[in-house]
């Protein structure tokens, strides 16, 4: 049988992938590792959330649920590995043959523009037509699955070949594709199903179908977002050059919802910020100080003696209303001098004789 050099290509793949099929009964001997590991982070950031949300931090909590979200995505793909280790080893599903993964191989030069088989790297490449999603123009994708573990850790990149990322993340080139990593969705279940049991055509096609399909829930970036950053306040789509960042909880914000600290001078969000209550000035929480007498928040500007203004000033009528302290002098009697005789002085007591039984008292 005369082979094009093409068709030879795909068969010595197609040996190569038997051999790895081969080698799956062994590998699904040993026991599942559980992800413990993502498990803990998930626990982690639960705990986070908690408490972003009892410190009212609102803007960090969300972020923290973000992260929850995309951490859930990936310990569901980890379970889903789990699951189909064992699900292999309890059906003992058979290993394709050779002229089924050939056949395979050759089939998907009906569904793609180009196919290739990249001897380099081994992988196998198919090339997508132009992806549109919602008037926005992301290019055609190359879809690389890597030979080597095809049957029990399959991995495989999303390559644009003509990028339009997003422009908040240069890493995102589909809102369903980061740095070159699909999120497979309700696909995850059919991709692995499709290369445990050799169908190649279908593991690529179900792949493309994932990046024909838009689902704003489960994006990086959303299609709205795309050429632009959402502020974390308002909500309006703001060009990236035109972003701000609260210091606080690393927010995106525009130029309207961005609040800065009349000390410092740091950026701040609706959530992170805080009022003077005297001066009802915008200031963070480490540039205010609490009233020592009503433990109002008050900035430096307005503190005095370690008091809000209205405290220092009812402290003050209350120094000035306190009576001043006072001694009455007794009257000083005039000195007696030798020009003065002492008989002369005159005397308000009536001098009366001297009667029987009676005596005399000094005047």
């Amino acid at each position: 049988m005369n082979l094009s050099s093409t068709d030879r290509q795909r068969l010595n793949a197609a040996i190569k992938l038997k051999d790895t099929y081969n080698a799956q009964p062994t590998a699904a001997k040993h026991s599942v590792q559980l992800p413990l590991q993502r498990w803990e982070q998930l626990q982690r950031l639960e705990r986070q959330i908690q408490k972003a949300e009892q410190r009212k931090y609102h803007v960090a909590a969300q972020r923290c649920r973000q992260r929850l979200h995309e951490q859930l995505r990936f310990f569901i793909s980890e379970l889903s590995d789990v699951q189909n280790q064992l699900y292999r080893t309890l059906l003992n599903i058979k290993t394709p043959s050779v002229r089924s993964l050939y056949e395979e191989l050759l089939s998907l030069g009906d569904e793609f523009i180009e196919v290739d088989i990249d001897r380099v790297h081994h992988e196998i490449v198919v090339t997508t037509e132009r992806i549109v999603l919602e008037d926005i123009d992301l290019g055609s994708f190359e879809i690389r699955l890597e030979m080597k573990h095809v049957s029990t850790s399959p991995v495989y990149r999303v390559i644009a070949l003509e990028p339009n990322p997003a422009s908040r993340d240069d890493s995102t080139t589909h809102p369903h594709v980061q740095s070159e990593s699909l999120c497979e969705g309700d696909g995850r279940a059919a991709i692995q199903n499709a290369l445990q049991q050799g169908r190649l055509n279908d593991f690529f096609v179900t792949v493309r179908q994932i990046l024909r399909t838009y689902n704003s829930s489960s994006a990086y970036v959303t299609l709205e977002d795309w050429h632009g950053a959402s502020c974390g306040d308002c909500g309006s789509i703001m060009d990236t050059d035109d972003t701000y960042c609260c210091e606080r909880c690393e927010g995106q914000l525009c130029d309207h919802c961005t609040h800065r600290c009349n000390d410092c001078g740091d950026s701040l969000c609706y959530e992170c910020k805080d009022v003077c209550e005297e001066c009802e000035e915008s200031h963070c929480s480490s540039c205010l100080n609490l009233c020592s007498a009503c433990h109002a928040l008050t900035c430096s500007s307005c503190l005095e003696d370690d008091l809000c203004p209205t405290c220092h000033e009812h402290q003050q009528d209350q120094t000035d209303a306190e009576p001043e302290d006072s001694s009455t002098d007794s009257p000083t009697s005039p000195p007696t001098t030798p020009e003065t005789p002492t008989q002369n002085i005159p005397t308000d007591t009536a001098v009366q004789s001297v009667c029987m039984g009676e005596v005399a008292v000094p005047a």
